[in-house]
């Protein structure tokens, strides 16, 4: 009969038939009598050796008590001259042996084993026997160093957690001897020797400016990371550039070039701005924010900004607002809005503002909505009016919300122009700058020489249709650039998207980019501090006495870095996992070598695989949260300063596609590294820097290209590097092919000796 599933377990219950099984079971495995019996004598035999055992302890120690030490019981005791006898074969033998098989002890010791015939086992215990007194001594001898070791990392992590500290044994190490001079402005291998820059006479290195550092180290941290120029040379200073042409009689002109108008007179107090500007820059660039994270605003943000400077106008900046991936701290009194000044030096550089006036969307409404102005309010009922003065304070990007951002924008367009200029590939221009054309007019583009044509061609490519720069779009009074919308996106880098046809003036425009288009210096000085403790880490575990005798003329070097971007990217290509990045780009790095990781991961156990192949040791940005005092920093600066830190690794690996590792590339170029020491870790990507590269032949924004750090100092195009070819070093290995970092090292130090480069670092 079957047994009904039980409601509580939703089984069987045990049957009857089981139940007896299981006691039957138990029956069989009861014991025989004669086990029994046995047990019980073999208790009474264990009982009685251990009474014995006790006894005879206590009658050997009485009898050590009374006798001779061991040592000379061994000696003069039964069996003495036998042991004697042993002992003094051993030592003969241990004589005769000693030359001829040390080599051969010394390493069957190292294996763990010993190695021999019975007359060298025999040596080995005796001498084993020997050395027994020494055991404890040896031992201590042994374990001081590991206690060394271990003292000394514990003392470089707790100088990691405390700047102060650190900074003392800096000064200790004198770490401060080769500083950069401020009037070394050409950088490794992107500069140019001094007679060929003729813009940079008059030029110093930038400088930072650290509260909580000692003069010395801050002159320290600005020699390394001060990538711009300030001042500027006297030549960009003063815009000593013109343009010289005859009219339709053959009357020769010269005047001021059209594309870099004269500089606002200075003025004292910032009050003054607005004055200035309408009376003397009226008119305006407004631009909507790109819809894409940091980098990709600051790609967008770059072209506007230029565009404002070529053409003479005032940049009216977008409200205030939440910017994409941004993140505050909670409890942010700003509610997570941001501007563009919270990052960059604009408003408070007033070199920057004689050349492009910088006014808020607040300012632009005081000054243009009235009855007269460019943007005039008039004709709105007064909820409007008040409406559109509120969204000019801060905006959001919903349609629902009651400050939308795209009610100013439209009324922004009301009155002025949208540009159609565009990256996206359906509708893609480039913008062209001829002196001529802009003057002479449109009819002159015809009449331009083949080297022009030529040029414009090879910047613009199949896909890109030229668009000249005209008196038209110039005249426009209000103009517009709809980035957020899709058909006007702007993501595509200045240099690729503006070009000139006098090289001179191209290359005016990438300095003015790379002088003015850096972050606060708090970015820097927090970046300089995790810098310099890679750089002290790395000689306390090489031994390093000289503070700097890892580091290359720009002072470069300590450690390689990483940039692994995990969060939303969404090339599933260039997504990696750990055990992959490691495959990809082992043997770019020393063993031992320190490497800086800067991502988005926040799963640290994510680098698990990677870590245990790598020998040396991984450093993230949260390592330094003590050091460079990063809770008291906006939280939302703290890429800015990953991007920093992660720029001056002796190697880098990014990720492709990926803007964020495009701007370490463009500042490891600023800082003048060699293309040979800047990788991807997408395999089909690996090598793309070690080649030259024009804008016209690869995407516009996934990576950035030389020419917009090479040679950027001289006065004409530059088609290439200067930096030796792998293979005309003497190195069998072109591109695409595994590169040894002693290789890469090889070939750095023979440049850097070679007499272009020496020129550069001429004192």
């Amino acid at each position: 009969m079957l047994s009904t599933p039980s409601p509580i377990y939703d089984i069987a219950p045990p049957s009857s038939n089981s139940l007896s099984r299981r006691k039957r079971s138990k029956r069989r495995q009861r014991e025989p009598p004669l086990v029994g019996i046995l047990i019980i004598l073999l208790s009474i035999i264990a009982s009685l050796l251990f009474i014995s055992t006790i006894y005879l302890f206590h009658l050997h120690h009485a009898h050590l008590q009374s006798s001779p030490s061991l040592q000379q019981q061994q000696q003069h005791g039964p069996g003495g001259s036998a042991i004697r006898h042993k002992m003094d074969l051993a030592n003969f033998l241990l004589q005769r042996h000693e030359n001829s098989m040390q080599q051969h002890q010394q390493q069957a010791q190292e294996e763990g084993g010993w190695k021999g015939g019975s007359e060298e086992n025999f040596i080995k215990i005796v001498k084993d026997i020997s050395e027994n007194n020494n055991k404890n001594e040896d031992k201590e001898n042994n374990e001081a160093p590991l206690q060394d070791d271990k003292g000394t990392e514990l003392q470089i992590e707790k100088n990691l957690h405390d700047w102060n500290k650190l900074q003392q044994i800096l000064l200790q190490n004198d770490v401060i001897s080769r500083i950069i001079p401020r009037t070394q402005t050409a950088r490794g291998f992107s500069g140019l020797p001094p007679e060929q820059t003729p813009a940079l006479q008059g030029a110093m290195r930038g400088t930072i400016t650290c509260p909580d550092v000692d003069p010395r180290i801050n002159e320290m941290m600005s020699s390394m990371l001060a990538f711009w120029n300030e001042p500027r040379g006297t030549q960009d200073t003063e815009t000593q550039y013109y343009y010289e042409y005859n009219d339709k009689d053959g009357k020769q002109h010269r005047q001021q070039h059209p594309f870099i108008p004269k500089p606002i007179e200075k003025f004292n107090d910032p009050k003054d701005l607005l004055q200035t500007v309408k009376s003397s820059r009226r008119r305006y660039l407004t631009f909507e924010p790109d819809t894409g994270g940091w980098n990709n605003m600051r790609i967008s943000f770059e072209v506007v900004v230029l565009l404002a400077a070529i053409s003479g106008r005032t940049l009216v900046l977008p409200p205030e607002q939440v910017m994409y991936l941004l993140q505050p701290k909670k409890g942010d009194k700003r509610q997570g809005k941001r501007q563009y000044t919270d990052y960059y030096n604009l408003t408070d550089n007033m070199e920057l503002m004689r050349y492009v006036p910088i006014i808020t969307a607040e300012e632009f409404l005081l000054l243009e909505g009235g009855d007269d102005g460019l943007i005039s309010l008039k004709g709105y009922n007064e909820t409007w009016t008040k409406h559109l003065h509120e969204i000019s304070k801060s905006c959001e990007e919903r349609k629902k919300s009651d400050v939308f951002c795209e009610d100013l924008y439209d009324h922004y367009v009301s009155h002025g122009q949208i540009s159609t200029i565009t990256s996206e590939f359906k509708f893609a221009k480039c913008l062209v700058f001829d002196a001529d054309v802009f003057v002479q007019g449109s009819d002159h583009i015809d009449k331009l020489s083949p080297h022009s044509k030529g040029r414009i061609q090879q910047f613009c490519g199949k896909e890109r249709d030229p668009l000249y720069y005209n008196q038209t779009l110039h005249d426009i009074p209000v103009w517009h650039f709809e980035t957020r919308d899709l058909r006007y996106r702007l993501l595509v880098h200045f240099y690729a998207v503006l070009f000139f046809t006098d090289a001179k003036i191209g290359n005016y425009y990438k300095r003015f980019a790379r002088d003015f288009f850096r972050y606060h210096d708090e970015v820097f000085c927090a970046a300089s501090k995790i810098i310099l403790a890679l750089q002290y880490e790395n000689d306390m575990l090489s031994g390093n006495t000289n503070p700097t005798a890892d580091l290359d003329p720009e002072l470069v070097g300590g450690y390689s870095s990483l940039h692994v971007r995990r969060g939303d990217l969404q090339f599933k290509e260039a997504r990696l996992n750990a055990s992959e990045w490691y495959e990809n780009t082992k043997e770019l790095f020393k063993p031992n070598e320190i490497l800086y990781v800067a991502t988005d991961e926040r799963d640290k156990t994510f680098f698990d695989d990677f870590r245990k192949q790598h020998s040396g040791r991984l450093r993230f940005f949260d390592d330094y949260k003590a050091l460079a005092n990063l809770d008291k920093i906006d939280q939302t600066l703290y890429g800015m300063i990953d991007t920093v830190v992660a720029s001056r690794g002796s190697i880098f690996v990014g990720t492709w596609f990926s803007t964020f590792s495009g701007y370490i590339v463009r500042l490891r170029g600023y800082f003048g590294m060699s293309k040979y020491f800047t990788y991807y870790s997408y395999l089909e990507r690996k090598f793309f820097m070690h080649e030259w590269m024009d804008v016209g032949a690869g995407s516009m924004y996934a990576r950035e290209y030389p020419t917009a750090w090479t040679g950027i100092d001289g006065d004409v195009f530059v088609d290439n590097d200067e930096e030796t070819q792998r293979t005309d070093s003497g190195l069998q290995t072109p591109r695409d092919t595994i590169f040894p970092r002693l290789a890469m090292d090889k070939l750095k130090e023979g440049m850097l000796k070679l007499p272009t480069m020496l020129k550069r670092y001429k004192k």
